[in-house]
């Protein structure tokens, strides 16, 4: 069994006191089973004031994290805070490290930082979780792939560090403390874990023009949908006017993978010949939809999805990230969909939300078999 602790702090220029504050939330002395770890997310500002590192050397385990554009844990909602999560248990075995990734090929790193966690003479982990860093030319599905790979698919949980700031500056992942912008932090869980999975998955009758096809495409650069460019298309089907879209990043592509799956992804980019790039990969041949994306979605989903499920599931504790897109689409309200969650999860289980680039989920295919997948525009939730 694995229990959740959660603390939190908006202390950032007092750093003994940011350290205090969560020392005295978690009681460590008295609270901590036999083997521990910890997953921190933050506004970039702890980063810079040196918060973040004395809170990760005054805990007696070790902590990975990532910065974040907003997080939430029970009784404390906000962007300008840092969150903990401390997975605690009497059996359960966590082991965490990190690795910074080269752009050109991360999946040599990625294999010896795997290898380290999971030795081949050691049991499988039951679950990976992981924060992920934002990287150009590196998206969330190679992530996936290598991992994969290495670890024969081991459910993998987690999300891509985040920034609240306009400029999208600071963000960056952390180890321990030691942070840098391209750094891959994971922990390999141990024992009869057995996670549940949550997603806000998109139903069907809000997707448009499900028979669409991508006709071309290079890794995450969409070129063509019905052999035409996706402006063209998208102006087609009324989502895009005079040669613009209007809130790109909150419309979210719906792809109908070979394996069954269903996976979520936004372009934050049209380039000049009118295609999209997207944070993850567009694979050619795949059947594109895409869905409504408003506020009223995104809170009725949080709500139904991810809030009264998990209140419902029976117990355990629970990790949450979501999409930062859907914190945009939110406009002026940018808090309300950690509020929706917390109006159902108060009181019932412990919870840790954090704001993520991207997030990365099992989520079951046409043959009802749990996939590892990049996604965005989602929240998403791991039940222990």
């Amino acid at each position: 069994m694995i229990r959740m602790l959660t603390a939190y702090t908006r202390e950032i220029d007092d750093i003994e006191t940011s350290a205090a504050d969560i020392l005295r939330q978690l009681d460590t002395e008295k609270r901590l089973l036999r083997h521990s770890v910890g997953l921190l997310a933050f506004h970039p500002d702890f980063l810079e004031t040196g918060a973040v590192k004395a809170i990760s050397a005054a805990l007696p385990f070790d902590t990975i994290g990532g910065t974040c554009s907003g997080t939430a844990v029970a009784g404390a909602i906000g962007d300008l805070m840092l969150t903990i999560a401390v997975l605690t248990s009497d059996d359960a075995v966590f082991r965490a490290g990190g690795v910074l990734l080269d752009e050109d090929d991360p999946k040599p790193a990625i294999h010896d930082l795997y290898a380290g966690l999971a030795p081949l003479s050691a049991e499988k982990p039951s679950l990976l979780l992981t924060v992920a860093p934002v990287m150009s030319n590196i998206g969330g599905d190679d992530l996936v792939e290598a991992l994969d790979a290495d670890s024969g698919g081991v459910p993998l949980f987690g999300g891509l560090a985040a920034s609240p700031r306009p400029d999208f500056s600071g963000v960056e992942t952390c180890l321990n403390g030691e942070h840098q912008a391209n750094l891959l932090t994971l922990i390999a869980v141990y024992g009869a874990v057995n996670p549940e999975f949550y997603r806000t998955a998109i139903p069907g009758d809000r997707v448009i023009r499900q028979d669409a096809v991508i006709t071309k495409s290079e890794k995450n650069l969409l070129q063509t949908i019905n052999d035409r460019t996706p402006l063209d298309y998208l102006e087609s089907i009324g989502l895009a006017n005079g040669g613009s879209i209007a809130g790109l990043t909150s419309i979210p592509f719906v792809l109908t993978m070979n394996d069954g799956s269903l996976v979520v992804r936004a372009a934050y980019e049209v380039t000049e010949e009118g295609y999209l790039r997207a944070y993850g990969a567009v694979p050619q041949g795949v059947p594109i939809g895409f869905a409504d994306s408003s506020a009223e979605f995104v809170l009725q989903s949080t709500r139904e999805n991810i809030g009264q499920a998990l209140a419902s599931s029976g117990g355990g504790s629970a990790l949450i990230v979501a999409c930062d897109a859907r914190r945009w689409t939110l406009g002026a309200r940018p808090t309300a969909e950690m509020r929706e969650a917390a109006l159902c999860l108060d009181n019932m289980l412990p919870y840790r939300i954090a704001y993520a680039s991207g997030e990365l989920c099992p989520v079951r295919n046409s043959e009802g078999r749990l996939v590892n997948t990049f996604q965005n525009l989602s929240t998403i939730a791991c039940r222990l």
